[in-house]
C-alpha cells in the first residue's frame, strides 16, 4: 500500500474512533429508570398453611379522578408485591387468602392563583390521594375460615405546577413506597396480634 493511502486508512479509522468516543461521553444515562419494589429486606411472615391464594375485588378504573394505572407501580400491583414476598408457607395444610379490597390512587386539581404578580410564582397544582386496603384470611381444607385481619393504609401527596413527567413518577414511586410502609406496618402488626396460632 502507499504510504499517502496508508495514511488516509490511518486517518480515517482515528476519526471514526474518536467520534464514537465522543458520542460516548455526549450520553446520558436514562431518566426513565426507576427502582423496583420489594420487601424480600423484610422477614418473611411464616403462616402454618400449604398454600396461598391470592384474590382482587378492586377494580382498576381509568376514568377521571382515578389515576393509579399512571404510576409506574400501581397500587394493586404493590399490595401483590408485598403478599409475594412477605408471606410464606410453612404447614402441610389450610390456605392463606389474601384479597385487595381496594388499590385506588385519585387526582385532585388545585387552584392556583393566576393574578398578575402571581405569575412567576410555582404554586402546588395537584393533590395525589393513595388508599391500599387487604384481607388476610385463614381457612382449613373444607374453605371454613379460621382467622382473619384487616388492615388499611392512606397516603397524600401535592405536586408544583412545574414540575416534570419524569419527576412526577419519581414522585409516585415514592408515594407507593410510604404508602406500601404504612399498610406492612399495620398490617404485620395486626397479623402478629390476631394470628399468633398460625404463625410459626
Amino acid at each position: 500500500m502507499a504510504p499517502c493511502a496508508m495514511i488516509l486508512v490511518i486517518l480515517r479509522s482515528t476519526l471514526v474512533m474518536c467520534t464514537c468516543l465522543l458520542l460516548g461521553a455526549c450520553a446520558t444515562p436514562s431518566t426513565n429508570y426507576l427502582p423496583e419494589l420489594t420487601f424480600r429486606h423484610l422477614a418473611p411472615i411464616s403462616l402454618e398453611v400449604a398454600s396461598i391464594k391470592m384474590v382482587s375485588l378492586g377494580i382498576q378504573r381509568t376514568e377521571t379522578p382515578h389515576v393509579g394505572y399512571r404510576f409506574p407501580i400501581p397500587p394493586e400491583k404493590a399490595l401483590k408485591k408485598w403478599a409475594e414476598d412477605r408471606l410464606q408457607l410453612a404447614g402441610n395444610k389450610g390456605t392463606a387468602r389474601f384479597t385487595i379490597l381496594e388499590a385506588q390512587v385519585t387526582e385532585t386539581k388545585l387552584r392556583t392563583n393566576k393574578k398578575m404578580t402571581d405569575l412567576f410564582k410555582k404554586e402546588v397544582s395537584e393533590r395525589y390521594d393513595a388508599t391500599v386496603k387487604a384481607r388476610l384470611e385463614i381457612l382449613d381444607d373444607l374453605g371454613n375460615s379460621l382467622a382473619v385481619v384487616t388492615s388499611q393504609a392512606n397516603w397524600s401527596q401535592t405536586v408544583r405546577e412545574d414540575t416534570t413527567l419524569a419527576d412526577r413518577r419519581r414522585i409516585w414511586l415514592e408515594m407507593i413506597e410510604k404508602l406500601m410502609g404504612r399498610f406492612n406496618t399495620e398490617m404485620e402488626m395486626t397479623i402478629q396480634r390476631y394470628m399468633t396460632k398460625y404463625l410459626l
